[in-house]
């Protein structure tokens, strides 16, 4: 078993490693509690911190796994203090050696020296009236007054002015020789996101684009290559996208003969910075239709006289596909068989999205940093997901941060063999006879990357084991290219004696004089899709 599990591990490790912008560790099972809910666990000699989604955290990475996780423990590891109102500016507790935060008519109130000087202001006092300089201005106030004057100073280099006055929300009191202000005042003031975690009982400021530059300027290889990622969108231009795929799956039979099986992926999108439509198709071989029909008769316990003929409308209609989305989040999709479902010509289905899903769809690829994207999943609202940054930044750093890669002739090369899989193992807890023993069952292991001047990124991968008791020789590889928007990828899985898989993707894109549709065709017969999936 413990062969297999680490087979299994260094593959969906080649795989993360494989893909830079999206690089995680694989989980090894703990018996930590968050919330009264198991969570997987690694050993970090790095951070501490939280891998955590919507759902709730993930992974927990700690310096020393102790014997149960608590949200105390977790906030004294932090920084913060257990029982005391707690403030995290982008991952770090401020320390109030004096003076308290606390609640006071609903609103958190802080010592404002302490959050200023933390955050490398100055601050003074005199005769009732508080100035602190943080940032290019100057911020005064009187105890008891809301109204907060803001003053550029003689070196302030904004584009962005401040507006002279600012009000908050209640009046700025003294307590213990402190003079207490209401966070949400001072932070909004600075340009941080504010949130609220319950659990921690924690303020948590957050500046992302801070963070974001702080990350890149260690990434700034791989932000050459979201950079080259596709042609910037320019207003008033269509530009367009082919896409073709094909995956082919053989099952390794002897007697009875090998069975091929195969799907085609192609698509067309036109789009501009308004407005994406597509035309997608999925063509699967006959054989894949009839496995998945038997698969589903034999789940379903009811009436099956008829899910024959109603699942292969529904596969045939994948054949036949379109989807159109705007800019201000309406979305339509079209396949050839709702028609045939709802009995009337042209159906297609309607959803409002929303503007913020929509902008981010919309987000030039090329704007895109690994800063941003780590740092644009962030939850305000959550101590445990700003936390996680950290233990994330120093794995993708020591993966494909700059120190990585060698530079030689404008193309900078990082090559990942074996033991650098195996030092990621020793980080994640593994034993020296685990990480010995999954180590001696690679043929080859190695990963390469390599990105030159314009940020174009050719990547290669190779691993191979031995053939083990109970576990099968594989054999997995794969090559990448990327260039201004136009990528293949192919890859190829052989298992021995079992079968084998093999993908292909290639994607070509440019300007075009055809405009993208921003709405389906009139005449068209337009159902609500939240309706329709909750009658």
């Amino acid at each position: 078993m413990k062969k297999l599990f680490a087979l299994l591990l260094s593959l969906a490790m080649t795989l993360a490693l494989a893909v830079p912008a999206f690089a995680a560790p694989a989980p090894v099972d703990g018996a930590y509690t968050v919330d009264g809910e198991a969570v997987p666990a690694y050993t970090s000699r790095d951070a501490i911190g939280i891998i955590g989604g919507a759902d709730g955290p993930t992974a927990i990475f700690t310096t020393e796994i102790p014997a149960n996780v608590d949200v105390d423990a977790l906030k004294t590891a932090l920084g913060g203090v257990p029982g005391q109102i707690g403030v995290l500016v982008n991952g770090a507790y401020v320390q109030f050696p004096d003076a308290v935060p606390e609640i006071s008519s609903s609103r958190t109130m802080i010592p404002v020296r302490a959050l200023v000087e933390t955050l490398g202001g100055e601050i003074g006092y005199q005769d009732g009236v508080v100035t602190f300089v943080l940032d290019g201005y100057a911020y005064e106030f009187t105890i008891g007054s809301t109204t907060v004057t803001v003053t550029p100073t003689a070196d302030n280099n904004k584009d962005t002015p401040k507006p002279d006055d600012i009000v908050m929300d209640c009046a700025p009191y003294i307590k213990g020789g402190r003079t207490y202000v209401p966070i949400r005042f001072i932070s909004e003031a600075l340009g941080y996101e504010v949130g609220w975690d319950g659990d921690f009982q924690t303020t948590v400021l957050l500046d992302r684009a801070a963070l974001a530059a702080e990350i890149d300027k260690d990434f700034t290889i791989l932000n050459k290559v979201q950079a080259n990622q596709g042609a910037a969108m320019e207003e008033g231009k269509n530009y367009q996208a082919d896409l073709k795929g094909n995956l082919t799956v053989t099952a390794f039979d002897t007697i009875n003969g090998n069975k091929t099986y195969t799907a085609d992926l192609s698509g067309k999108q036109n789009f501009n910075t308004e407005a994406a439509s597509a035309q997608v198709s999925l063509k699967l071989s006959d054989n894949v239709k009839d496995e998945l029909v038997k698969l589903l008769i034999s789940a379903n316990e009811g009436d099956t006289a008829n899910l024959s003929e109603q699942v292969n409308l529904v596969l045939d209609g994948l054949e036949d596909m379109e989807i159109i989305l705007t800019r201000k989040g309406l979305g339509w999709f079209r396949m050839a068989s709702l028609d045939k479902l709802a009995g009337v010509d042209n159906v297609w289905l309607g959803l409002d999205l929303g503007a913020e899903l929509s902008e981010m769809a919309f987000a030039q690829t090329g704007e895109t940093t690994i800063g941003s994207a780590l740092t644009g999943v962030l939850d305000e609202n959550s101590v445990i997901s700003v936390a996680a940054l950290g233990s994330t930044v120093g794995m993708m750093t020591a993966l494909y941060g700059d120190d990585t890669f060698t530079t030689d002739g404008g193309v900078s090369t990082r090559t990942i063999g074996v033991d650098d899989l195996m030092a990621l193992y020793e980080d994640m807890g593994l034993s020296a006879d685990d990480m010995e023993e999954a180590k001696a069952a690679f043929e080859e292991y190695q990963i390469t990357v390599k990105v030159d001047s314009k940020g174009g990124v050719d990547m290669t991968c190779t691993v191979e084991t031995a053939a083990q008791a109970g576990v099968p020789a594989i054999k997995l590889t794969m090559d990448a290219k990327q260039d201004a928007g136009n990528a293949t990828l192919n890859m190829s899985l052989h298992i021995a004696n079992l079968g084998e898989g093999k993908l292909t993707l290639t994607q070509t894109w440019g300007t075009t004089i055809e405009n993208p549709e921003d709405q389906p065709p009139e005449g068209s017969n337009v159902v609500d899709a939240g309706a329709l999936l909750n009658p």
